[in-house]
Formats: structure tokens, sequence, C-alpha cells
């Protein structure tokens, strides 16, 4: 680790490297096996460890010394065949991503290659925290491919091995180059605001983990296909050239393997991970049928997965409902549509972007929310970033008050996204039935402005806060949803001037007049949805949008409590101040606007302020 943090001081001279290294004479071996191996092909042998950390530079020293430690980390509370397992995919996957870079004339291909190793190392400290717990998780994760494994660890341990990774890695002091595409890399899309490199290796890493599963993957035709098509599209490696690649790697493989001091090696579990691959393809290859086809290959009803003898999953085209097609979404089959791994039910809504589905999660046997792109819309670049920007704010906020989300994928050119599925109604569906009885109206108000807040502490703004985005769920409790106009605060398209985006009969002044943005515009839009839940009726209701958007700007609505008497006066004060038509009159924060309603004074202290017991008394709490 001293070496580590040496190397990545920019000040740090090669002398000082040597130095660092003449401790550990294992290391300094292995360093000079490793230049000298098959991996680089140096036509002339490298004898000086100073020589060779001049020719690998000090990030690749750094990369490489991480990597040949690895195996130290290795702890006897995870089980030998979880080990190799690990190490399988690890090594595999490792030599893949440098490799790949390498063709592609990336920079620090060794990065990746450390990256590849250190991928899933959440994964041991998960089994090492968990040796109980993860002995059940393992049967039913052995089912399920790179993609989806994140999903099934949050549902059981309440995190996930990516960002358990990330997370050390970070402990390690590794740049964020290293980190973060680990973090993203089973989900590359969710990534917030990810710089070129950092989504370029998070992109490779996903694509090298589906290659170290190729022999299960090519059961799937759907799976199959969306990888040659990556394979083909992103590193110009047709279908053949896929095969060479692979079948090259095998002794690339084997030695660094070797110079791991790495048991698993020369194990037929461990080459078998690539031999496997490469015949499934070949197979395909001799089939002379168009992957893409829905019937490529079918299914076998069992195989092999990460080289263990396990039966695999029934495939989800086994099953009686038909695959989704894009037709379905103006139209979906009285039996449903398979979706990936999700059964479709039934259209829970429709919008602009396309079409909210009731779905069940086959594997993790539990109702979701699936949400499908419209696919005239999703060929709009600007659409389908507003679709991927939804998927990283909702990700980026867990709170109760907030939907939470399961996944972001694309098949067969749908985007969609997977989330939680509430049980209930939207607030405009509540509001339709007349005004919301008095203490509903406080309880809703106090979750809406606890969602807003964790969202602030984020940096995401709604833009978009409205009843019809709020979901009340039989239990009572309330989630905000539909982030599709969020961004985060630092976004510099929020202070673009006319630029007018939400809702207008809950929009801002500000965002009439395309002012910039902040966390109070979330808060103005608050105060038009309780206003309308209060009163049944939206307080700039015009015959126009213009004539909507102007009283916004320009009008106070009539004071609450002579439109709904009952309100306790307190609460109309929250409401007034949330309203104010200029930023610096309204409350400061979504924190300041539920402790107002806890305390029932609005904000303004006066003489019967302490006869007030806010929200929470009209609940008797």
């Amino acid at each position: 680790m001293q070496i580590v943090r040496a190397t990545s001081n920019p000040d740090c001279e090669v002398k000082e490297i040597v130095n660092l290294l003449a401790h550990d004479p294992a290391i300094c071996g292995q360093l000079l096996k490793v230049i000298n191996s098959c991996v680089y092909a140096l036509s002339s042998p490298i004898t000086s460890v100073e020589r060779a950390v001049l020719l690998l530079g000090l990030n690749t020293v750094r990369s490489l010394v991480l990597a040949l430690s690895l195996p130290a980390m290795q702890s006897g509370r995870v089980p030998a065949g979880d080990l190799r397992d690990y190490w399988v995919n690890s090594v595999s996957g490792a030599i893949m991503a440098r490799e790949l870079a390498a063709r592609l004339r990336r920079p620090m291909p060794e990065d990746d290659l450390v990256c590849g190793l250190l991928r899933d190392i959440g994964g041991l400290l998960i089994r090492q925290t968990f040796p109980v717990e993860y002995a059940d998780f393992a049967v039913g994760g052995r089912q399920r491919l790179p993609q989806e494994v994140c999903g099934l660890e949050r549902a059981v341990f309440g995190i996930d091995h990516a960002d358990v990774s990330a997370a050390l890695l970070s402990e390690w002091r590794l740049p964020a180059l290293m980190v973060e595409p680990i973090r993203g890399h089973h989900h590359p899309e969710v990534l917030v605001n990810p710089t070129k490199t950092i989504a370029d290796r998070a992109a490779l890493l996903a694509f090298t983990e589906q290659l170290t599963q190729l022999d299960a993957i090519a059961q799937y035709p759907d799976r199959l296909a969306e990888l040659l098509a990556t394979a083909e599209g992103k590193y110009q490696l047709s279908r053949p050239q896929l095969i060479e690649f692979l079948q090259g790697l095998v002794p690339k493989v084997s030695a660094f393997a070797e110079m791991l001091s790495l048991d698993v090696g020369n194990s037929p579990e461990y080459l078998g991970t690539l031999t496997r691959g490469c015949a499934a393809l070949v197979e395909l290859t001799h089939t002379g049928v168009s992957v893409g086809s829905a019937t490529v290959r079918n299914p076998t009803p069992g195989g092999t997965h990460r080289g263990i003898d396990t039966p695999l999953p029934v495939p989800i085209c086994e099953m009686s409902a038909d695959h989704f097609r894009p037709e379905y979404l103006t139209r979906l089959p009285e039996g449903g549509s398979l979706l990936d791994g999700y059964r479709l039910t039934r259209v829970l809504g429709r919008g602009a972007m396309g079409v909210v589905f009731h779905g069940h999660d086959t594997g993790l046997d539990r109702p979701v929310a699936v949400k499908l792109m419209d696919p005239e819309v999703s060929r709009d670049p600007s659409s389908r970033e507003r679709f991927a920007r939804e998927a990283r704010s909702v990700a980026a906020v867990r709170h109760e008050n907030v939907v939470q989300i399961y996944a972001v994928r694309e098949v067969d050119g749908l985007l969609y996204l997977v989330m939680e599925y509430v049980d209930g109604r939207s607030l405009d569906e509540a509001v339709r039935s007349g005004k919301m009885p008095v203490a509903d109206l406080m309880s809703v108000a106090g979750q809406v402005a606890a969602g807003l807040g964790a969202a602030h502490a984020r940096g995401i703004i709604h833009r978009d806060l409205k009843p019809a985005n709020v979901l009340q769920g039989a239990d009572g409790r309330v989630r905000i949803v539909d982030f599709g106009l969020a961004r985060s605060d630092k976004d510099a398209s929020l202070s673009v001037s006319g630029s007018i985006v939400g809702t207008p009969l809950f929009m801002s002044p500000e965002q009439v007049y395309g002012e910039p943005l902040d966390a109070r515009t979330d808060l103005f839009s608050l105060g038009t949805t309780l206003y309308t839940l209060a009163t049944g009726a939206n307080p700039f209701d015009a015959n126009s949008t213009v004539a909507v958007m102007k009283r916004v700007a320009d009008l106070d609505p009539p004071r609450l409590r002579t439109v709904r008497p009952d309100l306790p006066e307190w609460f109309e004060a929250v409401v007034t101040r949330l309203l104010a038509k200029k930023l610096a009159d309204r409350f400061a924060s979504a924190d300041e606007v539920l402790e107002a309603l806890r305390a029932g004074d609005g904000g303004v202290k006066d003489r019967d302020a302490g006869k007030r017991n806010g929200w929470r008394g009209w609940l008797g709490w």
C-alpha cells in the first residue's frame, strides 16, 4: 500500500518506487516475471527493476504491484470453492480488459487489468461478513446472470458487492478513475455524470464480465445477441474475431494466474471458462443461424455456470407468456408478456415518455413497476438522456418517501427501468374524489417534505413535483416518483435563460421566466400540490397555458382558509410561505418546511404558537 500511495503522487520519482520495491524481493521477482511474460511479449528480457519501472510507468507499476499482492487478501473464512470461482472470473476478466484496452489504444490498460481483478472483491467481503446467509444466497445467485446479481444482493444484504468494492478501494486511496467504474460496472448507465474515461472503463468491465460467463449467456438468445452486438459495435470484434480473441487469451490468462501463484491456474474449471465460451460461439457459427433472431438456439435444460456443475434457471423463453414486442406498448396481450426476467401483467399508466406496467420479478419473486420508453421517443438522444437521468436521479436517493429503483436496462432497442411497485394510487387520483381530509393532508405534507429533503441533500432537484408524481400506498406511506425532469443542482442547464420545463399548473415563477433554479423551486411546487389537495382545485388554473403561467408568475391565489376554513392557521401560513413568488421569501430548505410542519407555526412565530403542535398533533403523535 505504500507503493500504491506513492505512485498516486504526481511528484513521485522512479527512485522512490525502486527503493520501496527493494523491501519486498518477492514482489520484485514477480514484477520482472510479468514484464518478461507473454502478457507483454518484449523482444529482449528485462533484468533490472529500475528498468522495468521506467518501461512500465508509475501508474502501471502501481496497478501491477496491487494485482500481484491480491492473493494475500484470501481469507480462511471464505470457502476454497468460492475463492476459486472469484479468481476464475477475476483473472480471466482482468486479462480480457487489459487486452481490449490495448487493442483500442486506451490509456493505462494496466489500470483496466487491476479494475478487472478488483471488480468483485466486495463479494468476498460480503461472504466473510455474512457466511451463513451467503450460503443460502449463493444457491440463487448462481442462477442469475451478472447484471442481476447486484439487485439480488441488495434484497438479501441491503448492499451490493459493487458498492462494497468501491468503498474499500476508496479507503485504499485508489483514484476515481478506478473506483467509479467498479462501482457502476454492472449498470454503467446509472453512473452520475461520469467522465468519458470512467464511462468507457465501466462499460469495458461490464462487457468482460459477461465474456467470462459466455458459456451461460450463450443459452439465452436475447442476451447473446446483445453481447455480440456490443462486441462488434463497441470493440470492433465480429463473431469470428471474438472467438479468435478469446482463444488467444488462454496462454496469457494461464501465465498471469501462475504469476499470482493461484492454484486455479491450471485447473480444468479455470481454462474451461474461456474454452466453453469459445465452443458455444463456434457452435453458433457452424449452425449458420443469424444472431438476433429469436431462434438462435434453443436453451438447454441444464448446463454449467461459472465452471460449477449447476442446473441453469428455466429460460424465460420457455415460459407461457410471449416475449415483449414493441406493439405491446399499445396493447398488452391478455396473458401478459415477458421482458428479460420480468413478467408484465397490466398497464399502470401512460405518459409522453412511455408506458408503466405492473410486473413481477420472476427471479426475486416480488412485484415491480416497469417503465418502458416509447421507441419513437427513444430515437431522440435528448429523450434517451432524460430517461437515463431519471434512473440516475432516483438511484442516488435512498429514502422511504422516494420510490426505489432496482434496474435500468435496454433490450432490443427498448429502454426500460424497473422500480418499486406501490400498491395504492397517485395523489392526483385521490384529489379527484374531493378535498383531502385534514389528517391525511398533514401526513402527506410531512412525508413529501421529507422525501424532497432527501433528494435535495443529494443535490437532486425534481422540477416537476405534482400530485400525479406522488404515490400513496395502502398503508398511507407516500413516495415521490417520476424524476424525469430532475437535474443535479450543479447542472449548468438549470441556469440556461429561456429554458421552460415542468408542468405549467405546478411550475414555480422562476421556471416560467426561465431563471436559475435551486431546491426552493420544488418547494413552490409542494405549496401548489398541498393547496390542490386541500381545496380540490389548482390555485392557478385558467383557460389557457399562457394564462396559467401568468397567474403562477404574477398573481397570489386566495388565502387557503377562505376556501377551506377547517384548516389550521399555521398550515395556511406554511402553504402561503411555500407559494411566495420570490425565492428569498420561501423556506430555505425542505428540512425547514418539515420542521415548520412539526412545530405547527408555519415558520411564523406569534402569541399562539405555543398552543399548536403541528401535523403530528392531527395524527395523535
